[in-house]
């Protein structure tokens, strides 16, 4: 059974745990600063845990550090006497650290990954891209493996892992925005609320479902029809800018991921 270390027990790390624990086929360590993180995972799915970031690592045959993209260096430093003489393989899931940064931390040849998932993770229902330098290409059938298990797990070249941030990583965040103007607008309109919520959940719940069988132009094709409230719509947003700024805000977020690995 494969042994999994997970350094961070957030919003991310604490995802992939509980997937990993559920699905029964790894052997799951955890670490993390703050000890008050650690108990759930002990006590309802029996999973070890450690204050020490070092001993996760002598302790796991891969290493996923899930901490935020500042404090990646610190912690590769403090793991690296474990990969000495090991083919033990670390995976970073921090914005904007370069495989070549994190190679600087650690033995030379240590099989290194990336993988870049989303806070969807947490229902399972995630995203993730993945690339690895040359000694970690002979991991990615497992970490595709492991990062399955919240979701579709996509290679993609390390030049394109700034965008990919961008876009889905930032990504939820950009539909909740949406999702909430949406709302705010049917108010606005007086439908109450909670209806409104309700109305626009739905709507975004199947309009998911429907990309996953036709293209978005499809879709947007077969509501607008010529001369109706979907084209009066699509007129009003395009004259505010609605989709300049889409652009300008996932070319804004790919900026600021390549200057976290800086």
């Amino acid at each position: 059974m494969t042994r999994v270390g997970v350094i961070g027990a957030g919003k991310i790390g604490g995802s992939l745990l509980v997937r990993l624990a559920e699905s029964g086929d790894f052997d799951l360590g955890v670490s993390d600063v703050h000890p008050e993180y650690l108990r759930p995972f002990a006590d309802r799915y029996g999973t070890w845990s450690t204050d020490s970031n070092l001993e996760l690592a002598e302790r796991s045959d891969i290493i996923v550090v899930a901490v935020k993209p500042w404090d990646v260096g610190t912690v590769l430093e403090s793991i690296a006497p474990a990969f000495e003489g090991t083919d033990k393989a670390v995976v970073s899931v921090a914005a904007g650290v370069t495989i070549q940064s994190i190679s600087e931390k650690l033995p030379a040849g240590t099989p290194i990954l990336r993988v870049m998932p989303n806070v969807c993770a947490s229902v399972g229902l995630g995203s993730a891209v993945v690339t690895a330098n040359e000694a970690g290409r002979g991991r990615l059938p497992m970490v595709m493996e492991i990062f399955g298990h919240v979701g579709e797990v996509m290679e993609l070249p390390e030049r394109l892992f700034d965008a990919a941030t961008a876009l889905h990583g930032s990504g939820p965040a950009y539909v909740a925005l949406f999702a909430d103007a949406l709302i705010q607008a049917g108010v606005r309109e007086g439908i109450p609320r909670d209806i409104a919520r309700r109305l626009v959940i739905g709507t975004i719940g199947g309009t998911a479902v429907l990309l996953k069988e036709r293209s978005a132009h499809q879709v947007r094709d077969e509501v607008m029809t010529p001369g109706g409230t979907t084209a009066a719509a699509f007129v009003a947003m395009e004259k505010a800018g609605f989709v300049g700024a889409i652009y300008d805000g996932v070319n804004a977020a790919a900026e600021q991921s390549r200057g976290l690995g800086k």
